[in-house]
């Protein structure tokens, strides 16, 4: 289960080019299969941010 707040990483089948360059947070809980993730490195003062399937992302150790 993915919380608000946990540390993530896409996984490499789902990532676009540059993705793994970035430290991607869950920016609400879990919720149906799907989470809310956002880059936090990105020098932007309002971050982006998009909605994925739980199955597209894992934990970051």
């Amino acid at each position: 289960m993915i919380k608000k707040g946990d540390r993530i990483r896409i996984k490499p089948e789902w990532q676009d080019p540059g993705d793994d360059k970035f430290i991607w947070v869950a920016l609400e809980d879990e919720d149906g299969g799907r989470v809310r993730i956002a880059p936090i490195n990105t020098g932007l003062t309002i971050l982006p941010n998009q909605i994925v399937d739980t199955n597209m992302v894992e934990l970051a150790s």
